[in-house]
Formats: C-alpha cells, structure tokens, sequence
C-alpha cells in the first residue's frame, strides 16, 4: 500500500476508491485537531464498513459515496465512486458534498454561542434580531430550531428546487415572511427550512456581522473546518461533486438548486471527515451544560420526528445518539453521534433519493458491536435502528 502524505493527513491508497486516515485529539487539545495516524493499524471493523458502502453503491446506483467515521480518538476515511461520473473524476476524502440539512446543527450551534454570550435570547422575539421577519412577535429562537413555530415549508416543487439568487438573508426572509403561519407559535411541530433562513437573519441581528462570516469565525474555525463553505452555484467551487438523480435506472443530472433561500439549514458544503469533526467537538466548543441544552428534546406526543434543537434524537445498539439527515437536489448526506461511546459516522452520496440513513445506521452498529438491545432508550428517544425511520415529509 502505497501512502500519500498531505499536509498533516495520511491518504492510503489501497484498491478501489481511497482511504483517509488520521488521528483525532478532540478529548486532549479541545477541537477536531488532525495529527498522523501513519503507524496506527486498521480498525477491526473498517473492512466491514467498507463493503458496506460497496453493496450500497451497487444496490443504489450511486454515482459515489463518502465515509467518515471517529472513534477511538482517530479519523477513518474513504471515498468510492466518482465525483464526476462524464469526466471520470475519483471521489476522494476531500470531495465537498452539498450537507442539505446537516446544516442545521451548524447554525444550532451558532445560535447557542450567541445565546451563551447574552447577544441572542432564545426566549426573544426573532424580529427583534431580524426585522424582516416583523408581524410575528410570538417566534422566538428556540421554537424555530425545534420547528414548532409554524413556518411554513415548501409549498411547491419550484419552491424546493429554488434557482432565484438571493443576495442576503434578510431577503430571503422577506420571501415568505408574510405569510401566515401554519399553526399557533410554539403548539405543534412543522418541519421545515424556512425557520432556519429566519435564524440565519437573527444570527446576523445578533452578532452585527454576516451570517456565514459568524459562524466561520465562531463554529468552524475553532473546529479547524476549513473545507466547509457556502454552496454557490454561481461560481466555480474547485472539488465540489458534481449532482445527480436517478431516471430509469439511469444516472442524470440533477436539478439545478439555488441555496440562497435556504442557507442556515441546507446550504453548506463540506466533507464528512469535517463533519465528524463537528460532531465530536460541538461539546468542548460549548461546553457540556449548553450541549445538554441543545440536546434536550422540544418534541411532544405525536409529533413527526423526536428533536432537540437542531438535531435529532434516537438509539442506536441502546445507546442514545444525536443524528441529523439531509436531502436536497443531487445529494444525501447523514450524521450521527453517538457521544457516550465517542463515536460519529458521516455519510455522503452525490445523489439524490439515496438511503444513506440505513448505510450510515449499519456502519454504526458494526463499529459499535453487540449493544444492549433490550435498554430502555432515553426518554422519548424512541427510535430504534434495525432498518429505516420515517423521515419528514418534503426536501429536508
């Protein structure tokens, strides 16, 4: 095997597609600090994990596929397939996959920073930090990170696969912010991106600075995330995959998609090694008080998803896990925690419609081993991942 070394990365290259290895110090230095991992020997369980993501390229038609897993203390990585299908450009670690939804965890986490340094109170009225949101004084932060503030979703095909550029949130707020909402502020709970553009706008309120420009300087670049930027389709963006849909059995491009609307919770890019990154140092980057916050669950009895702030909230082989999925036009991505066990696995394909929910939720239970399947779950917490959960209706 042959290693290539980058920077501070060990890039192994070993059959099909390529394999990133690296050494996580989140518990000794405080953030996703990669170090060599050059001598360190294969986990047990990577090969398993490995043909994992090989039957579901096959069984899915996916284009390529993208894993990251942390645990014990290091980073295990690899890439199957292509970036580029026509131009037969390999995915690689380094490839940057549209999150969809997994950006929401990052504004979440954005939020609270805000909120541990008194400028943004959950409790608050949103218009008071974004006035284009004014003429609904009964939403605050915290109902629109649980969705239960009555935002609605998209309403249509054409609203989903937006193509309109907006130039800023506050725009992108105004495009629905007249709107009536969809139920009493704070009564049920309603899935949906458009809170988070609201948050986004609050965020600028807050913190005087630009949305993308706060949450650079004050959740990634702590979190040593340098690959994750704005999705942009109006420039070229050097290792971005290209996007794909399924048409017959056959791989097509996908829709073109404008993320401007959506920006706070579905326009990033990243990679799933910084990804697992995140999920391993939101705690030291919050510490442990505002992490239990943001994981506290916001859901009530028959509401469609068990959330928190942000995140999802489930069991995997008994253990409580925090989790995000994203769906969007030519892409599906899934991340999941499981912080008892310090370990986080991120999932990625360049395609939509893909179940990378079940292929991640494998993995997890491979790497985990034999759990306690008979424990009672956290309270509500009730999901359990022998196959599939229900997601929400609509792109996520």
């Amino acid at each position: 095997m042959r290693d290539l070394r980058v920077g501070r990365i060990v890039l192994a290259r070993n059959g099909f597609g390529r394999v990133l290895r690296l050494c996580l110090m989140a518990a000794l230095l405080g953030a996703a600090n990669f170090g060599y991992a050059q001598d360190a020997p294969a986990p047990a369980w990577l090969d398993e994990v490995r043909g994992q993501a090989e039957a579901a390229m096959t069984a899915q038609t996916l284009p390529s596929i993208s894993v990251a897993v942390w645990s014990e203390g290091r980073v295990d990585a690899f890439a199957l397939g292509w970036a580029d299908v026509e131009k037969k450009v390999p995915a690689t670690p380094e490839s940057l996959y549209r999150l969809a939804s997994i950006s929401k965890p990052i504004t979440a986490v954005a939020v609270m920073r805000l909120a541990q340094s008194y400028r943004l109170g959950l409790d608050a009225r949103a218009e008071l930090y974004c006035p284009a949101f004014a003429g609904h004084p009964e939403v605050t932060a915290r109902m629109l990170l649980g969705h239960r503030s009555g935002v609605h979703r998209y309403k249509s095909d054409e609203a989903a696969q937006n193509t309109r550029h907006f130039a800023n949130l506050s725009d992108a707020v105004r495009n629905f912010a007249a709107d009536p909402l969809e139920f009493t502020a704070g009564r049920h709970q309603l899935y949906t991106s458009y809170g988070y553009t609201v948050l986004g706008c609050e965020i600028e309120g807050a913190s005087q600075t630009d949305y993308a420009h706060y949450v650079q300087h004050k959740v990634l670049r702590p979190l040593h995330m340098k690959q994750t930027i704005v999705d942009n389709e109006q420039i070229e963006q050097p290792g971005r995959v290209q996007f794909y849909t399924l048409k017959d059995g056959h791989l097509a491009s996908a829709h073109a998609l404008d993320a401007s609307d959506r920006l706070p919770g579905g326009g990033w890019l990243s990679t799933p090694t910084e990804m697992v990154g995140f999920a391993s140092g939101v705690e030291h980057l919050l510490g442990p008080a505002w992490t239990r916050l943001m994981w506290r669950e916001t859901s009530k009895a028959g509401d469609e998803l068990h959330y928190a702030l942000g995140w999802e909230l489930g069991t995997v082989q008994g253990e409580f896990m925090t989790f995000h999925s994203g769906s969007q036009s030519g892409t599906g991505t899934f991340l999941l925690l499981v912080p008892k066990r310090k370990v986080a696995v991120a999932v990625f394909t360049n395609r939509d419609g893909a179940d990378v929910r079940t292929v991640a939720l494998q993995m997890a239970e491979t790497i985990l081993g034999p759990g306690e399947t008979k424990k009672k779950p956290a309270k509500k917490a009730t999901i359990h991942y022998a196959g599939t959960v229900k997601p929400a209706a609509g792109a996520r």
